[in-house]
């Protein structure tokens, strides 16, 4: 989901010079999503879309490999507040942000869907290849732990400076003991 990938260090940008919705790429760890207004009508196209190419074996799976890619993205509500609101990824004027995750998941379900005929193939591996080393996770964590916002960042240097403060003093009062005894 978008949280999760969040937390694990994948960063979401609107991508703003795409030619189509199904315009995505992944660059290091930043994922660029065109801008996709969600109403009535493209949610009926994509309905359509993606029963075509479910039963049509000869086509392409590329809206099927869309929609399935936005429904792991939109989990639940707040993953769909997070891309609407936050990233402005998602022009919702389909209902509220429950019933666009909602949507996604009922269109996903059932669904045949392999990665190695999806045109996101690329995406899927190297969003996995990243999320999956270690590293990457622990450090965005630690990230958006204590500099998500001013005041924890701020917080956060505060505690390392009394801490830096606190070992001063002890060293000095080892200093001066040991200056003492002799």
């Amino acid at each position: 989901s978008a949280k999760r990938l969040r937390l694990q260090g994948i960063k979401f940008r609107l991508r703003s010079d795409a030619e189509s919705i199904l315009d995505i790429k992944l660059k290091k760890n930043k994922l660029q999503i065109p801008l996709l207004r969600l109403d009535g009508f493209i949610s009926s196209i994509f309905l359509n879309c993606v029963a075509f190419e479910q039963f049509y074996t000869e086509s392409t799976n590329d809206i099927t490999s869309y929609v399935v890619f936005m429904g792991c993205l939109l989990n639940d509500q707040e993953d769909a507040t997070f891309l609407n609101n936050d990233k402005r990824i998602i022009e919702n004027y389909f209902g509220n942000e429950n019933e666009v995750s909602q949507f996604f998941k009922t269109i996903c379900k059932d669904v045949v869907f392999d990665t190695r005929r999806s045109y996101l193939r690329n995406v899927f591996e190297g969003v996995n290849e990243y999320t999956s080393k270690t590293y990457n996770g622990v450090w965005a964590g630690f990230r958006h732990t204590h500099f998500e916002s001013p005041w924890t960042a701020l917080s956060s240097f505060a505690v390392v400076f009394v801490i830096l403060l606190t070992m001063t003093q002890a060293a000095y009062a080892i200093r001066s003991y040991y200056h003492d005894t002799e």
